[in-house]
């Protein structure tokens, strides 16, 4: 059996006992598993319903170091507080559902909600920021660097980002680009920027 604590470290063990709720196990060997590099982050707009539990599973299966849910002026959801939290927890619990699923020592890290405001500034903090928009002219390849340590994707909420809202994400950095001609729901484009993202890092394929 094979015990993981989120953080890299995957214990290998040999179970002795089994008593009502517990189990009672032996520790036989422990490995590192390196952290994926680049780490990926994904900042994702709002959206209605279990759609961002799915995509921080599906994310989590990948690898995405990080996750963050974010307000904008198209957002067709608004989150009270009391609900937030229970939502957040929810996405934790996914998260650590998909990495025992995938067996990834790496839980992905999910940081709850974010406001307009605390959106740029977390990425004008972002070495490498990529903002996916369908207007945008260049292709998300045409802007992955050679060897960097994270990459962070911000994917607009179902009723899209406006161009407004763009330029201001540009104003911190980050660059519009394109995944082609195909318009994805905005769960699914997060997740393939990041499998796109992760094959040309060779971190999976």
């Amino acid at each position: 059996m094979c015990v993981l604590d989120g953080m890299g470290r995957l214990a290998w063990c040999s179970v002795e006992a089994v008593i009502e709720d517990r189990l009672v196990a032996t520790v036989r060997q422990v490995d590192m598993q390196p952290r994926p590099h680049p780490a990926i982050a994904v900042y994702q707009g709002a959206a209605k319903g279990a759609k961002l539990e799915d995509a921080v599973e599906r994310l989590g299966e990948l690898g995405v170091a990080e996750f963050w849910a974010f307000d904008s002026a198209r957002s067709v959801v608004r989150w009270p507080s009391d609900k937030l939290e229970r939502m957040t927890d929810r996405w934790r619990a996914r998260a650590r559902s998909a990495a025992k699923l995938s067996g990834s020592a790496w839980v992905t890290e999910v940081g709850g909600a974010l406001g307009w405001e605390g959106l740029r500034s977390r990425l004008s903090g972002e070495g490498t920021a990529l903002v996916l928009w369908e207007e945008a002219s260049e292709p998300l390849r045409d802007h992955l660097p050679p060897d960097p340590d994270r990459i962070a994707i911000v994917v607009g909420p179902e009723g899209g980002l406006s161009r407004a809202e763009v330029e201001e994400l540009a104003a911190t950095g980050a660059r519009p680009v394109s995944l082609g001609e195909r318009t994805l729901r905005t769960e699914n484009a997060a997740v393939v920027a990041s499998a796109a993202i992760a094959w040309h890092y060779g971190l999976i394929g």
